[in-house]
């Protein structure tokens, strides 16, 4: 119980973070929206020595991120884990525009 109480609140927390002005076009017009606001494709927490849940691996579009209760910052890449976190995508991987030929 406790594990699926800290995963949904690892999603909220992106949720919640994604109606920040961090998340903004960085591109476009200031103040302009976000390109796409997504959910996370999977989360399992894992239980530290002290047999506490404070490490998240949050998968986002095959990519994965670690989580723990009490890190800074918040969110740390970790590409050891992408090869588990392919199996979760639910995304289409993008397909490459080929570049046009002279």
């Amino acid at each position: 119980m406790r594990a699926r109480t800290l995963a949904l609140a690892a999603v909220l927390m992106l949720l919640v973070t994604g109606c920040s002005e961090q998340l903004g076009d960085r591109g476009g017009d200031e103040g302009a929206p976000p390109d796409r606001i997504a959910d996370v494709d999977h989360v399992e927490v894992f239980r530290n020595a002290d047999k506490f849940p404070n490490v998240a691996r949050i998968c986002v579009e095959g990519l994965a991120f670690a989580s723990t209760s009490s890190s800074d910052p918040g969110l740390i890449r970790v590409p050891e884990w992408d090869q588990e976190c392919a199996k979760h995508r639910t995304t289409p991987t993008p397909t490459p525009t080929p570049t046009p030929t002279r």
